[in-house]
Order: C-alpha cells, then structure tokens, then sequence
C-alpha cells in the first residue's frame, strides 16, 4: 500500500473554496498525509529535516497550489529552494537520489477559466508551458512524473457542480494511489 504526502501551499487554506474542497475530499483517506506548509511555517521558518523526512516515508507526493503569477506560491517556491538540495534531492553524476522513482502530482488552481491559457487566450500559452518549471524539477529530482491536476475558473466562473466533480476526481485519484 502506498503512502500519499499531499504539500499544499495555499497562503490561508481557510480563505479558499477550491483549494479547501480538494484538501477536504481527501482528508479521510487511509495512507494520505495531508501537510499544510503555511499552517506547518507561519514564519517561513522551514525544517529541512523534517520535511526530508517527510518526503522519505512517504511513495507518492502531491504538490498543490494555487498558481501565482505563473507561478508557485512564496513558501512552496521556498521550501523547494531548502529541501531539494544536491546529494539529496538530485545528484549531477546520475546516481539514485532520495526521491527516485517516487511518484509526483502537480495540482494547480486557476483563477481564470481555461480558454485563458491557450494560445489564443489572454495569456497566449497554457497553464503547462507556464509551469514548465516543475517539469524540469522533479525530473532533476528523478520523480516518476505523473499528469498534472489543472482546476481553472476557481475565482471567476466555477460552479458549484464543477467544483464538488473537481473534488470528487481528486479524491478517487488519491485514493488510486493509496490503494
């Protein structure tokens, strides 16, 4: 049975609609260990050691934010920064890091619905290519890198059935994982 981390960077998990509803569809999973960085940091302030350690005990790991300016959110930008070192997380001579062949989840939320991210759309490239960073990542990190979760509309244009499918989807996911 393989154990699940779910890092969420959200910055006020309880100020959230999407974010809240994906974290709480897969609380009450078996084998699913749900750390909430700004609640566990509140003052940027990370341990290193316990979060490798987290990652170690731990087969399948899920990272989940909403996306900010492209981007991640300043502590999980952060907490990649300490606990992805070299000798660790990755290795330049092609030797077994500590996470390889873990199994790694990128779910994002999106403010904007998805024809936004389309080359068409307002931002003129997907919300992927945009985060293309955490491709390059955990490759370096030797994850075994499986589809990215994509939730668009979250602060305009998400109804409430979207939103609870959304859920719904994310907890049979992890379910699958921890199974």
């Amino acid at each position: 049975m393989s154990k699940v981390l779910l890092v969420v960077g959200h910055p006020d998990l309880s100020q959230s609609t999407a974010n809240s509803a994906l974290v709480d569809a897969v609380r009450d999973l078996a084998n699913v260990t749900v750390h909430d960085l700004y609640a566990t940091y509140p003052d940027f302030k990370i341990d290193v050691a316990a979060e490798k350690a987290l990652l170690a005990e731990h087969d399948v790991i899920v990272f989940q934010h909403p996306v900010y300016w492209y981007n991640t959110t300043p502590l999980l930008k952060q907490w990649q920064d300490q606990v992805f070192t070299l000798g660790w997380a990755f290795t330049m001579d092609g030797s077994p890091s500590q996470l390889a062949g873990k199994k790694a989840i990128v779910a994002v939320t999106a403010g904007v619905p998805a024809e936004y991210y389309t080359p068409e759309g307002q931002n003129g490239t997907t919300l992927e290519a945009l985060l293309s960073n955490w491709g390059a990542t955990l490759r370096l990190c030797q994850f075994d890198i499986q589809p990215m979760i994509t939730l668009y509309g979250t602060a305009f244009g998400l109804s409430e059935e979207d939103l609870s499918m959304a859920a719904k989807e994310y907890h049979e996911l992890l379910a699958s994982f921890a199974a």
